[in-house]
């Protein structure tokens, strides 16, 4: 969790204007339509958490690729 805010406070240091105007935009959309927004919403929560789940699953495989490498790399010296 603490990795997700830094990189979004690091998005909206590098781009706060753009930030700025999003929000506004929401915002703005959240007042006109709340039953849209609401949907809008949950299915942004939906595709974080989607995405989220596909980085951590990333993370942990390409650790075991490395671990796996290692040891291929480790028995290949111990035979030379």
């Amino acid at each position: 969790m603490d990795r997700l805010l830094n990189d979004a406070m690091g998005i909206y240091y590098q781009y706060p204007i753009a930030v700025v105007v999003g929000a506004v935009i929401l915002l703005f959309l959240i007042y006109k339509n709340q039953k849209a927004s609401f949907k809008f919403a949950i299915l942004l929560l939906v595709l974080g958490a989607f995405f989220y789940a596909v980085t951590l699953f990333g993370d942990v495989f390409s650790t075991g690729v490395k671990n796996r490498d290692q040891m291929v790399h480790k028995t290949q010296r111990m035979m030379k």
